[in-house]
């Protein structure tokens, strides 16, 4: 897996941004919804599960203003660093490590403890999740930190 360059990053920090346009695109305590609403899960793949309990990709189509897709800030990171490597978004661990390194130090997220944890694979991105989950979370603090990691990308691009 390749380490994202700098207009990589920025373009994924846009994305990212620009997926929590309203209130209503933010989700805690999961990972999210596609565009058919279905809940998005996450256990190595991405996928959504049917009626038959069948696994099948997340339907992501263009975002439509009707569209009931939403995300939490760690699912943004990791399906919007996979669309823009062009990998499948389960596949991109040290990408969306190097990522979520902006978002945990623009946001001041501590990530010591997950460090420590020999067992977790994505300290960062985890750390993120657990941020986003937080009680005292709101969809304004998600909008103010993926704003300042873009602000912060686009400033000390080369």
């Amino acid at each position: 897996m390749q380490t994202p360059n700098p207009a990589q990053m920025l373009e994924i920090a846009r994305r990212v941004h620009d997926t929590f346009d309203l209130p209503r695109r933010w989700h805690q305590g999961g990972w999210g919804r596609d565009d058919d609403g279905d809940t998005i899960e996450f256990d190595g793949s991405f996928h959504v599960v049917d009626n038959d309990e069948v696994r099948h990709p997340p339907a992501f189509r263009n975002a439509t203003p009707e569209s009931p897709r939403c995300f939490c800030l760690g699912a943004a990171i990791r399906i919007h660093a996979g669309h823009v490597l062009g990998f499948d978004p389960a596949r991109t661990g040290d990408a969306t490590e190097a990522v979520s390194a902006v978002y945990t130090r623009v946001g001041k997220i501590d990530t010591a403890e997950r460090e420590r944890d020999a067992a977790d694979f994505e300290p960062r991105l985890n750390a993120i999740v657990d941020w986003n989950d937080s009680d005292d979370r709101s969809w304004e603090d998600v909008r103010d930190l993926t704003a300042a990691a873009l602000r912060h990308l686009d400033a000390h691009r080369w």
